[in-house]
């Protein structure tokens, strides 16, 4: 139920109107931004809300059953605040929005907020965009709580994973470019190490010639050497130089598992060991260049050579510096034999999947 004043509602209720809105946005970083529809600057309650950065938008849609409202602004690049480069890095994400009503020829009567909410999808276009305001309904709708999960649920450095990631990270000059996502840096001769792969989700061994399976180990690393493969009941299989029989495999140096053509079908767990570049699943941060101040995961890396996981807004160029802070694949394996932590893993690797759960069970 939204309050109004009986001035504000009197106005409302006249022949003559002299209304616009008023839209206060507060970034995930904490700065705050102000808009206006009205073609010249409105200063309410010591804001001072920006005519720059035009915008339209559509009608609100609201219901009484507590389904989300909907929302669409749009507007042209004509604001130096909201750029096409700062809404494709995500610094406008999820940030909260109070959209209000004022009559601007007398900004005594007060305002009355038509919409709370966040911005949720941005559609970008031929020099305008789009976003939605999404209702604070909408988070009624979503998911709470922790879910299982084989891999680790915290961000890593953060309060619940606790590893201190200042001692991780380095500063880089990009050397020569490799393409619009990966450069050369010969400055970061870091050598990432070997850890453990359990496999949780298993697979399935051809039905029909040849019986192998290769194993990718996650972005960034190379397999190293083989850790045990089991079946679906937990029988360990046996390995052999080449050849295997019934209920054996042999293993390449790359990672390539053969096995039996009797054991069709089968679902095995293949554990491993592999290697992980130091930066892999880590983030970059820009210092100089026309991308400072943006940031950017790690996709993989070798000693002297980075690759972002996408492009960033702008191009990189040669000489442009960062900061490079190593990361985790939140596997238990990463994060025992490289982190120490596994007192704060969140994850449950071992939980039974459906192909056990649903299997037949014996008396």
């Amino acid at each position: 139920m939204r309050t109004i004043s009986a001035a504000l509602l009197g106005h409302l209720q006249g022949t003559v109107q002299t209304i616009c809105t008023l839209w206060l946005i507060t970034r995930t970083d904490g700065q705050q931004f102000a808009f206006t529809d009205l073609d010249q600057p409105v200063t309410y309650n010591g804001i001072t809300y920006q005519a720059a950065g035009g915008y339209t938008h559509s009608q609100i849609e609201t219901s009484s059953d507590l389904s989300t409202s909907n929302l669409e602004v749009s507007a042209i690049f004509d604001s130096s605040t909201i750029t096409q480069a700062s809404l494709e890095s995500g610094q406008w994400d999820f940030a909260h929005v109070t959209c209000s009503l004022v009559n601007y020829g007398d900004l005594t009567q007060g305002a009355v907020v038509l919409e709370t909410g966040y911005l949720g999808q941005v559609t970008i276009k031929n020099g305008t965009y789009s976003v939605e305001l999404r209702g604070l309904a909408q988070f009624a709708q979503q998911e709470q709580g922790d879910v299982y999960s084989p891999t680790c649920r915290a961000n890593f450095g953060d309060s619940k994973c606790t590893v201190n990631t200042a001692p991780l990270a380095f500063n880089g000059t990009v050397g020569r470019l490799n393409s619009a996502t990966s450069w050369n840096d010969s400055s970061l001769t870091q050598t990432g190490p070997t850890v453990s792969y359990t496999d949780t989700t298993g697979h399935k061994v051809p039905s029909h010639a040849p019986y192998t399976i290769q194993v990718v180990p996650p972005t960034g690393g190379a397999f190293v050497a083989d850790a045990g493969v089991k079946g679906s009941y937990g029988q360990s299989l046996t390995q052999v130089a080449s050849s295997p029989g019934d209920g054996q495999y042999s293993v390449s140096s790359s990672g390539l598992y053969t096995f039996s053509g009797a054991d069709p079908l089968w679902e095995v767990f293949i554990n491993y060991t592999y290697s992980i570049g130091y930066f892999a699943y880590g983030k970059v941060k820009w210092l100089t260049g026309q991308n400072a101040g943006f940031s950017m995961e790690v996709k993989s890396f070798a000693p002297g050579v980075v690759t972002l996981a996408m492009a960033m807004p702008y191009p990189i160029a040669v000489g442009d510096t960062y900061t490079i802070t190593a990361g985790c694949d939140k596997t238990i394996g990463t994060c025992a034999s490289r982190y120490n932590n596994i007192v704060h893993f969140r994850g449950e690797p071992y939980i039974p999947g459906p192909d056990i759960l649903l299997s037949p069970q014996g008396s």
